[in-house]
């Protein structure tokens, strides 16, 4: 099997989490990845997966990233189709973005199933360019694809994404067992507004009982600052995150769908800030669909002036905490993934039998 599923956190951790599945069915993936740092730090904890540096480049927001996309594209699909001679793949999963369409055109050229998926509740470009050539598409019903190939799909989840003891996770990151913590995470990347926002406001939480957690993304800052008996700990790199879920009484985060079905599987509730440059600003749709369940409080990247007074006002009420847990309990069942492991698993096993 050959996964596509680099480029950022939210489309290699399914990636990885498809990959543990089809190894323990018996499969022998490939993920195909990009050569940026957060795919090769996260991929550090999976000896046993089997990854290649594939390449391309994102659609960026400046000149030269758009002028280079171009060729970058051609290259890569030049590459992926190196792969596919070698590697002989029975199908491939695409999880979006740029590592997707070289590899996602290269299969559909010599007749390899290619699946797609999908995770926020509106399609990302590639997804839709990528869409006609699908075998299937497992995506959410409001992702705006349709057509007798559309399959409901959930997010893939690692094996270790679940919920772990607060006192374990605590000891793990290295924070007392007492006071409350507040985790701010701005997803792979990292977010620069709310990494400010944390360092300001961590005195204050200090002052309240509480430590802060802030995953500050590549090339972000890296230390540990005490006021008093409380911490404030600032990571570029986190690869312990069912724990940092689970020692937090409250995360600060963007919303990507797969930091939302994290969040869920660990029961964090959430302030959500999406990211406001998302594409088709999906983060946005992702973070009302929560709000409406239940299970975080959406507040935009323009309003977090209001956002310490709010997050006091939360981390104090205990009963509406325990109700957005519940909320998050219900949201984590409805995230069934087995239909897109069974699909691409299923077509391999048609078709080493014949």
């Amino acid at each position: 099997m050959l996964l596509a599923c680099g480029g950022t956190g939210g489309h290699l951790a399914p990636g990885i989490a498809l990959a543990q599945r089809l190894r323990s069915r018996g499969s022998e993936p490939l993920l195909l990845v990009s050569r940026k740092v957060v795919d090769a730090r996260m991929l550090a904890r999976y000896p046993e997966l089997r990854f290649r540096a594939g390449r391309g480049r994102g659609f960026g927001p400046g000149w030269i990233d758009r002028l280079l996309f171009a060729p970058s594209m051609v290259i890569a699909f030049l590459d992926a189709c190196w792969v596919v001679a070698r590697f002989r793949p029975d199908a491939i999963a695409c999880f979006g973005g740029f590592m997707s369409v070289g590899p996602a055109l290269a299969c559909w050229l010599v007749g390899v199933p290619v699946h797609l998926h999908e995770a926020n509740l509106r399609a990302g470009k590639a997804i839709r360019a990528l869409a006609p050539l699908a075998t299937t598409i497992h995506a959410p019903p409001s992702a705006g694809l349709s057509g007798p190939r559309v399959r409901p799909g959930g997010f893939p989840l690692r094996a270790e994404m679940r919920a772990v003891d607060r006192a374990a996770a605590r000891q793990a990151l290295g924070f007392p067992a007492d006071g409350r913590l507040l985790l701010v995470v701005g997803g792979s990347q990292g977010a620069a507004a709310l990494n400010r926002w944390a360092e300001g406001f961590a005195p204050e939480l200090a002052s309240r009982d509480c430590h802060v957690l802030c995953l500050t993304g590549p090339g972000g800052v890296d230390r540990t600052d005490s006021h008093g008996a409380r911490i404030a700990r600032y990571l570029p790199f986190c690869d312990r995150m069912a724990e940092a879920y689970s020692a937090a009484d409250l995360a600060i985060s963007r919303a990507g769908a797969g930091t939302l079905a994290e969040l869920a599987a660990c029961g964090t509730p959430a302030v959500l800030v999406p990211y406001p440059r998302a594409a088709d600003d999906h983060q946005t749709a992702n973070a009302r669909a929560r709000e409406a369940a239940g299970c975080a409080v959406l507040v935009r990247e323009s309003e977090l002036d209001a956002l310490r007074a709010l997050t006091l006002r939360l981390l104090s009420d205990t009963e509406g905490l325990a109700r957005m847990r519940a909320a998050l309990v219900q949201a984590h069942r409805l995230n069934r993934w087995e239909e897109l492991v069974d699909a691409i698993d299923g077509v391999s096993a048609k078709e080493v039998s014949a």
